[in-house]
């Protein structure tokens, strides 16, 4: 019987939906659409799962065993995410509801520049990562709640096998290994670093590892 080798579904190169020379944003961009949804669950965690996947007519990507169910209803990666609160576990200020909204921007350049903004007006991210699929920054706002700026690093049914067969797999590594320091990042692409290399997961493990990111 044939079986899956995850490192078939990782793309040989990145895939920015457009590529932004430094310098080329120079006004606050606005995202290109609101990406994906993460929504809490406790003992309805099953029930919750099948509402979405029955409500979009969608199609489950993924389910990890500690409770994430990745849910898609077109050739993106996922749409709405539910994740399981275990009973027991101490309970969080917002136990039920939106864990965080997700919003895509078209480019390494837009993103770094909402960060510029953001942090001027003191809201620096919380954590910036490489998903592999994706590049994040998390923020706070205001009142408390997540919200993830974030660029798809391939095109849509890339990131959806990706998602689904080598993220999270003994070749992934861990997550926070390509947890990197926006500071840097920004740095390197004003020096003229490709995009496909500062959105390509191994190339910021590497950085990451080595100090450059």
């Amino acid at each position: 019987m044939d079986t899956i080798d995850p490192r078939d579904f990782r793309p040989e190169k990145t895939a920015p939906v457009r590529s932004d020379p430094p310098g080329a944003v120079k006004a606050m961009p606005s995202p290109r659409e609101m990406h994906h949804l993460h929504i809490y669950a406790d003992k309805n965690y099953d029930a919750m799962v099948e509402f979405y996947q029955w409500l979009f007519n969608g199609e489950i990507v993924r389910v990890n065993p500690n409770g994430l169910t990745f849910i898609s209803y077109d050739d993106h990666d996922h749409r709405v995410v539910i994740l399981r609160r275990k009973e027991g576990e101490p309970k969080p200020a917002r136990f039920v509801g939106a864990s965080h909204v997700a919003f895509a921007y078209a480019s390494l350049g837009e993103l770094l520049f909402v960060y510029q903004r953001m942090k001027e007006r003191g809201y620096p991210p919380e954590y910036a990562v490489n998903h592999g699929n994706s590049t994040s920054f998390y923020y706070t706002d205001p009142d408390g709640n997540t919200v993830e700026t974030m660029m798809d690093n391939y095109a849509p049914l890339d990131t959806q096998n990706y998602k689904r067969h080598y993220q999270w797999s003994e070749y992934f590594g861990k997550m926070a290994e390509a947890n990197f320091d926006p500071d840097k990042m920004l740095a390197l692409y004003e020096t003229g670093v490709p995009d496909t290399i500062l959105i390509d997961r191994e190339e910021v493990r590497k950085m990451c590892a080595d100090g450059r990111l």
